[in-house]
């Protein structure tokens, strides 16, 4: 399994990633802030989870990844972005069949309104809402590539 830890930051998700994703899997931790990238770097040195991870610094205007992937974890980071339709519109392409994404975003920086659009930009993708997952004090979505 490959899962994409978009906007990974210094890395809140990205051990927890690969230790899910277990010996076989791959994480590519991926931030548009080199900083960010470097804090996480510092983190994975000699860590038993270092091989199962790849950084990738993105682009302001995309993902910029070749890689097709099974998962895609965006938390707290689309409300960041300047082009929500472009991040779906890549993700799509990116993920595989049956692929996922689970989008957390927080309560608030973003409003319910805020976050029905986003779901509406998700589905214009192509990418189907899966469900709801209950994450306290937070607006979740999971969707699932067709």
């Amino acid at each position: 399994m490959t899962v994409l830890d978009f906007g990974c930051g210094p890395g809140f998700c990205t051990l927890d990633l690969a230790r899910m994703v277990g010996p076989s899997g791959r994480v590519i931790a991926t931030d548009l802030q080199e900083g960010m990238l470097q804090k996480l770097r510092a983190k994975l040195r000699g860590n038993e989870f270092e091989a199962r991870i790849t950084l990738h610094q993105c682009q302001p205007n995309g993902v910029g990844l070749m890689q097709l992937v099974d998962f895609v974890l965006a938390l707290y980071v689309l409300h960041e972005l300047p082009d929500q339709r472009a991040f779906f519109a890549e993700v799509q392409t990116i993920l595989r069949p049956q692929g996922q994404l689970l989008v957390v975003e927080p309560p608030i920086h973003v409003s319910r309104k805020a976050f029905e659009a986003t779901i509406g930009l998700a589905q214009e993708a192509g990418l189907a809402l899966a469900g709801r997952p209950r994450v306290p004090f937070n607006k979740t979505a999971l969707f699932r590539r067709l």
